[in-house]
């Protein structure tokens, strides 16, 4: 019995030691050599090489000359039958009804299922172009252009609908028209 027991416990921490060490170094390490933007996070720089963000995270952005995204789940991870999230969401439609008075995308009153997504809905952007060019004091068909520009297609063309990224569009309107005072 106790040969059988130092066999299964010397097995146990071989498996131990190779799934729970090697393994995941290996991974890691091979990743980083074939996928290295990826393996670090996505980072988006600016000219001078400082993070400014992730690609794969959401960004709030309160100055008005740029696009804000969904809501985080941090302001809204309620149950769907919470009267508080119903009473966030009438509150975040009061306020960004102040923006616009066209009906109001859903993705823009309500957080994604990760409550970090960086995309929001093509319609969404549009939703936002007027408020945009007003700020910037551009033309709303230069917004609508580089809204067309950016447009994310579908993962494999079927999953999901056209996205943007809002990070990657707010850096896109400084590129374009350059940053508006108070900027990001």
């Amino acid at each position: 019995m106790k040969k059988e027991l130092l066999i299964a416990f010397s097995v146990s921490l071989i498996t131990l030691f190779f799934t729970g060490v090697v393994y995941p170094f290996l991974i890691t390490e091979i990743a980083g050599s074939l996928f290295p933007y990826k393996a670090s996070g996505s980072l988006i720089k600016d000219g001078q090489s400082r993070v400014i963000g992730s690609e794969l995270l959401r960004q709030d952005f309160k100055n008005p000359a740029y696009f804000f995204p969904r809501p985080s789940a941090e302001e809204s991870n309620l149950a769907p039958t919470s009267k508080l999230l119903v009473t966030r969401i009438q509150e975040r439609i009061t306020e960004i009804k102040k923006i616009n008075t066209n009906p109001i995308p859903i993705d823009l009153v309500t957080s994604s299922a990760s409550g970090l997504d960086p995309h929001i809905s093509v319609e969404a952007t549009l939703w936002q172009a007027p408020q945009i060019a007003l700020h910037r004091n551009v033309d709303l068909k230069h917004i609508t252009a580089l809204i067309e520009r950016l447009r994310e297609d579908p993962q494999f063309y079927i999953l999901g609908e056209s996205r943007l990224n809002i990070l990657k569009l707010n850096l896109a309107l400084d590129a374009s028209f350059g940053a508006p005072v108070g900027s990001l």
